[in-house]
């Protein structure tokens, strides 16, 4: 019977000892739960900071890709780039006369864009609509949301040559009054296409900034 109990009272310090023991590692989780958390809030927008830096260098890249085939084009006549109908498209025309100049059609698309209208896609392509505003172009828009800026204060038609000044816009990254731009770590950052084949960015105003 001693034996009994003193067995019986063993099994019971070992259950309060493995309660202990369950009640200790609920509390170390919860602390591990606690650390990631901390750790997504500050790892999530790094990460999210450095998606966006690679795009805008995407973007860049794709930007002076066109320029390229641009200048191509004008080269081969006369010093005139290409002319589109539209300042904000579709872009019908100017696909079709930089198509030899250009090969891959995801050059025309900022990798920051969601608008469904202006992201890369087959139907997008087909249909002549680009991610980004090109400025030679027969008329501005009748888009009521672009900048009545661009709609009104610049002088359309607008005929670009490679003899113009170098700091001449050629396409930019599409921009409306009022809201943001397709690069989310600022209001108004534009990546734009300049005559002399450069890309700038703009991170106030493009309107002060437009040439």
């Amino acid at each position: 019977m001693c034996v009994l109990s003193v067995c019986h009272f063993e099994r019971a310090r070992a259950g309060r000892r493995g309660g202990a023991r369950t009640a200790v590692t609920l509390v170390e989780l919860l602390v591990v739960l606690v650390v990631l958390a901390v750790l997504a809030a500050i790892l999530i927008p790094t990460g999210s900071r450095a998606i966006e830096e690679a795009h805008i260098a995407q973007c860049r890249a794709n930007l002076r890709n066109l320029g390229h085939g641009a200048l191509l084009f004008a080269k081969d006549h006369d010093g005139s780039l290409p002319v589109s109908d539209v300042l904000d498209g579709p872009h019908a025309a100017l696909l079709a006369a930089l198509r030899p100049y250009v090969g891959d059609a995801r050059v025309y698309y900022c990798p920051s864009e969601t608008a469904p209208e202006r992201v890369f896609s087959g139907e997008n392509v087909e249909a002549g609509r680009i991610g980004y505003f090109y400025y030679s172009c027969e008329r501005a828009t009748g888009n009521s949301a672009v900048s009545t800026f661009l709609r009104w204060s610049v002088q359309w038609p607008r005929r670009l040559q490679n003899t113009m000044d170098a700091r001449t816009w050629v396409a930019s990254d599409a921009w409306f009054s009022g809201e943001a731009t397709a690069h989310p770590f600022g209001q108004k950052i534009v990546n734009y296409l300049t005559l002399g084949g450069d890309v700038q960015m703009v991170e106030e105003s493009p309107r002060q900034a437009f040439k």
